[in-house]
């Protein structure tokens, strides 16, 4: 009794990051709720359905899972490969507090996303499209009075490149499973904490309110809402829109269509909503290369062309403005920041990675 009881209170430190991911969890949540009792949009609903997406998901990602600790047991080798199999997850279920922070992420992130989804849908109700022009025109300047689009077409725009960065950009929304995932099981204890600070951060400082500030369509979108800059874009959806033919569908122009229509006719649901300023996309990409970085030269290298790809394709594609992803870099690198400024004031760097309990300065970071 008194070993489970001196255990239930061991490793309270998680609270330090884990209080604030939920909060903010809760706060998008609520906050969608509110905002969409006049139009009749449920975040409970909407959260409904990622949770029923999350649940058919779970045998992909369980089998990513094995194989991951499956791969780190033989590399480890040893008498005992089973033993090393089960390792990661015994440490991380070592104290109610761990395995609650172990969880808690896979948890909360579907809340969080139901209530930024829903706000994001209901962004334009309450903050017209006002910017797209000015994004353009600082795109334009930019690059030297040409829009981007245009550089990555004279270098990419042939039908093979230009479906394999679209196929590229879709992996996103998977790589966005795997990675909250893999940093709630198998990144260490201060890795996670910042990485899921930032990532909670990124989508309320950066999908709502920086969002409503700078509330912009995309260039996709820039004829439908009657920008003066729409000539400048129609030539990129024509040559879109002839790739996406017989031979293929781009996701892009599929997705394009899906979601203007729904925003049209004021549909509600699962995965909707237009917003341009600050790329999201992008944002979450460079969190990677951030928070990958820190695990080696090879880590690091896979985030940040993930991260180069994901810019190429936001403009290439016609989802965003350059500016759109520019600027996100700079604010996820800014939270990313702060985040680890928080995890050292608050005492929780020291608590977790400065020295293990047996005294001895603790390891370098690994994922497994």
């Amino acid at each position: 009794m008194r070993h489970w009881v001196g255990a239930r209170l061991r490793h309270q430190e998680e609270l330090i990051w884990l209080l604030p991911v939920a909060g903010t969890a809760a706060l998008l949540f609520l906050a969608a709720q509110l905002a969409g009792l006049p139009h009749g949009v449920s975040a409970g609903a909407v959260l409904g359905d990622y949770a029923g997406k999350v649940f058919r998901a779970l045998p992909l990602l369980g089998s990513v899972a094995f194989i991951a600790l499956l791969v780190r047991a033989l590399i480890k080798g040893g008498a005992s490969p089973l033993h090393n199999l089960a390792e990661p997850l015994k440490a991380r279920l070592d104290t109610p507090m761990l395995g609650v922070a172990t969880f808690a992420p896979l948890l909360l992130m579907p809340i969080l996303f139901a209530g930024f989804g829903v706000l994001k849908m209901l962004l334009p109700l309450y903050a017209p499209f006002a910017w797209d022009d000015a994004f353009a025109a600082a795109d334009r300047a930019l690059f030297l009075g040409r829009q981007p689009w245009e550089l990555s077409h004279a270098a990419l725009g042939g039908a093979a490149a230009t479906f394999a960065i679209d196929r590229l950009y879709t992996l996103w929304v998977l790589i966005l499973s795997f990675a909250i995932l893999g940093f709630a099981f198998f990144a260490p204890r201060y890795d996670r904490a910042r990485f899921f600070l930032s990532f909670t951060a990124a989508w309320l400082m950066l999908g709502v309110f920086a969002a409503w500030l700078f509330s912009s369509a995309g260039p996709c979108y820039a004829a439908q809402i009657g920008t003066q800059s729409a000539s400048e874009f129609a030539p990129l959806m024509e040559r879109l829109r002839n790739l996406s033919g017989p031979e293929g569908q781009l996701g892009a122009v599929v997705w394009q269509d899906v979601l203007w229509n729904a925003h049209a006719e004021r549909r509600y649901g699962f995965g909707m909503g237009i917003s341009a300023m600050p790329s999201l996309h992008n944002a979450i990409a460079i969190l990677y290369a951030l928070a990958l970085a820190r695990f080696g030269r090879l880590w690091g290298a896979a985030g940040w062309g993930f991260a180069a790809i994901t810019f190429v394709a936001s403009v290439h594609l016609g989802w965003h403005y350059a500016v759109d992803g520019i600027a996100a870099a700079a604010a996820i690198a800014a939270i990313w920041w702060a985040a680890g400024h928080y995890l050292k004031r608050s005492g929780y760097e020291a608590a977790v990675a400065d020295v293990v309990e047996t005294g001895t300065a603790a390891p370098a970071p690994a994922l497994a």
